[in-house]
């Protein structure tokens, strides 16, 4: 039996996300194919791990514009730690090296450029010679995901090759099929369909989420929509986060409130909606694009989800608001001008891409995967 090896970090449920959506596709149509998914930093280095997630987590929630500026500077050039040779320093190494001894992986898919370059490191050591593919989750091209030894990249759109041949890349190793999502994006339900299985009635429908952590002031937004003079209902979507979905729970108003936590049916929710309110985490808005829903980024993150806000706002796919004081009338004038909601819509249509996962697969099967004989056919 062949293997391909997918190696993430779980900071966020996006890389995750993109990770598994790539198993499921795998699993669907090779089954022969063993895959394994692996949380590369926690794996080889539980106490790094640890130090890193909260150090993350932390300057997101008490000082942002810190990651925003690391962010930045990194882009413009500056020299940041390189996290592979770190590792390879250590002997957190030895882990790596044997899960890829033991696994002995045809492929190896990497969904953080953290996983990306401590892969290319190993390479560069000869540790592995297994191809090593990129798959980048956000619409930007950052210099963290680029290594030496990195076979493909896997980028989100058409429209950002010229960002990562900047970086010396030839474009035969770029694969633009777009972030990997699950299959239930593929097809969807009609709006009456979804609002009906999911017990909401068939009426404006607004979704608010913060992403797979639920962060961002979404107990304000849920609040000022729940107290507007807008008549709609508002559906919430919290994440892995209990706290805050239990005090949505508790939430009163005119428009009644819908509160889910984290959830496996995330295409069905946005069938049912007409707009969301969110930040634009990278797989958040590849699921968002896919479906066509208009989207209302607020409270995003600098760094990463800024650049994902550039990029969906210079292609007309979303509306971006910096106070939430504007919301309401910013709500009220798009769902009553059906022009511009149409027009938010097509393009979203236009940069959807509900089958990255199958074409990305469809790629590498011609060009990595035949070539190493990893399935038959």
């Amino acid at each position: 039996m062949k293997n391909v090896l997918f190696l993430s970090v779980s900071i966020g449920a996006g890389h995750d996300q993109a990770a598994q959506a790539l198993i499921q596709e795998i699993e669907y149509r090779y089954p022969r194919c063993k895959t394994k998914l692996v949380d590369t930093i926690a794996y080889i280095n539980p106490i790094l791990n640890k130090i890193m997630v909260a150090g993350y987590m932390g300057c997101l929630n008490f000082n942002p514009k810190i990651w925003g500026y690391l962010y930045g500077q990194a882009e413009e050039g500056t020299k940041f730690l390189n996290l592979g040779q770190l590792i390879l320093r250590t002997r957190s190494i030895n882990k790596m090296a044997e899960l890829i001894q033991e696994f002995k992986p045809q492929a190896i898919i990497c969904t953080h450029p953290f996983s990306a370059g401590i892969v290319s490191e190993l390479k560069a050591r000869k540790i592995s010679q297994a191809p090593l593919i990129a798959v980048i989750t956000d619409f930007t091209i950052h210099p963290f995901w680029i290594h030496k030894n990195i076979d493909k990249y896997v980028i989100p759109a058409d429209s950002l090759k010229y960002e990562i041949m900047q970086f010396d890349i030839p474009e035969e190793r770029i694969i633009p099929t777009g972030i990997p999502i699950r299959r239930q994006f593929i097809e969807q339900p009609s709006k009456t369909e979804a609002r009906n299985r999911l017990g909401l009635e068939n009426k404006t429908t607004v979704l608010v989420m913060g992403g797979g952590l639920g962060l961002g002031k979404i107990e304000l937004i849920v609040k000022t929509l729940a107290d507007s003079g807008l008549d709609l209902q508002i559906v919430t979507v919290t994440g892995k986060n209990e706290k805050l979905q239990m005090k949505l729970r508790q939430v009163t108003g005119k428009n009644k409130v819908k509160v889910f936590g984290y959830v496996e049916n995330m295409s069905l929710i946005m069938a049912a909606s007409d707009v969301i309110v969110t930040k634009p985490g990278g797989l958040t808005a590849a699921e968002v694009l896919a479906v066509g829903l208009p989207m209302i980024m607020i409270n995003f993150l600098p760094g990463q989800e800024e650049r994902n806000a550039d990029f969906l706002l210079n292609n007309g796919a979303a509306i971006k608001l910096r106070k939430i004081q504007h919301l309401i009338p910013q709500l009220k004038e798009l769902t009553s001008n059906e022009i511009r909601l149409k027009q938010i819509k097509d393009s979203a249509f236009a940069l959807g891409r509900p089958y990255a996962a199958r074409d990305l697969i469809d790629q590498l099967k011609s060009e990595v995967f035949l070539k190493f004989s990893l399935i038959q056919g």
